[in-house]
């Protein structure tokens, strides 16, 4: 993860838990990108809350999105302001294999499908795979991307993907 959205209510302003999960991201090292949302209730004051993100958090909201995620108001300036702000995933692709698992699921078909973060190398169908925690030993059946309306095999993931594999596990 390199990029961390900071969702700030127009109505109530900067709260003790945005700045809580404001000050993990600066731990962390993340790209903050701040959205300034319920832009669309009466009570909204946009100008004093991007005055509050400046003044408290200390970043620039000068071109904090201003949306509605209730009703989708001006969500594709979200995702134009993360393209446009959130750096590239690091990695190299002929390193060792390095990838993080943040979810598994069970599927009654695959079996365990693993969803995976690629932080370095390159994993491929086919290729054994060794996990840190217990030391077992797996052959990759199936891998590729996560996608909304399923799973869409390929050959490999590289450093910086983020897909599934499963592996008989």
């Amino acid at each position: 993860c390199e990029g961390a959205l900071l969702v700030v209510d127009a109505t109530q302003g900067i709260q003790a838990q945005t700045l809580a999960n404001g000050y993990l991201a600066f731990d962390a090292g993340l790209e903050i990108i701040p959205v300034i949302n319920k832009v669309d209730l009466p009570a909204a004051d946009v100008d004093e809350t991007r005055h509050e993100i400046e003044e408290i958090v200390g970043i620039p909201a000068d071109e904090a999105p201003c949306i509605s995620a209730k009703t989708g108001l001006n969500i594709e300036a979200v995702l134009d302001a993360v393209i446009r702000s959130v750096p590239a995933p690091k990695g190299d692709p002929f390193s060792p294999a390095q990838a993080l698992i943040f979810d598994a699921v069970y599927d009654s078909y695959k079996g365990v499908i693993v969803y995976v973060r690629m932080k370095e190398g390159t994993l491929k169908k086919g290729q054994t795979i060794r996990m840190m925690a217990t030391g077992a030993e797996y052959e990759i059946v199936e891998i590729g991307y996560l996608r909304p309306l399923g799973l869409e095999q390929k050959e490999s993931l590289e450093a910086g993907e983020v897909g599934f594999l499963t592996a008989a596990i």
